[in-house]
């Protein structure tokens, strides 16, 4: 059995790669800076049509026009934020989303009522941290955090479910696009 076929379920992008590389061999259009496609491309990759010979299977049945609106939202550098009764896919279109703009939908935060501001922005390795105090080595850097490093896009799902503190945590990462990290006087800009 191949190490493919022992994970009980794949990411996107590693589910539909070859629909991805297709799109990406066969763009045309401008890619903005840091996808891997054009806008046009992430749509069809989405909303399903033909690229060359290649058949692009639809992920998401719904209005596209939402989807137009998800994505231009996001080549404007501004958050998304997906709202909707349950079972509605939500999670699903914005883990799409990012396999096709960033080629990684893992960078994700899932939000419950104990997720901490740690889990938003860092937290540490406290053996490291008493040994050497803070050191860039003992710093455990949250999916949010990685993703302003990269230029990528991380996720957090059911935001509604995280005490006020931590969505005013996140809210102020998203205006101010930048994270602190005093210890080390260091700042991360997306």
């Amino acid at each position: 059995m191949s190490k493919k076929e022992e994970v009980q379920r794949l990411t996107a992008e590693q589910l539909f790669q070859e629909e991805i590389d297709a799109l990406i061999k066969a763009e045309k259009n401008p890619i903005p800076t840091g996808w891997k496609m054009s806008p046009k491309s992430v749509l069809t990759y989405i909303c399903g049509g033909k690229v060359g010979k290649k058949t692009i299977v639809p992920k998401y049945i719904g209005n596209k026009r939402l989807v137009e609106i998800a994505i231009s939202t996001l080549v404007t550098d501004r958050a998304l934020l997906l709202i909707g009764e349950p079972g509605t896919a939500k999670s699903w279109l914005s883990e799409h989303l990012t396999a096709a703009i960033n080629g990684n939908s893992t960078r994700v935060i899932q939000g419950t009522a104990g997720t901490t501001e740690e889990q938003i922005r860092y937290s540490w390795n406290y053996a490291m941290l008493i040994a050497e105090g803070p050191t860039k080595e003992a710093l455990i850097p949250s999916p949010i955090y990685r993703a302003m490093e990269d230029g990528t896009i991380a996720r957090v799902e059911e935001i509604s479910r995280c005490a006020s503190e931590v969505q005013d945590a996140l809210i102020s990462l998203l205006s101010e696009k930048r994270l602190s990290v005093p210890e080390l006087n260091l700042e991360i800009s997306c």
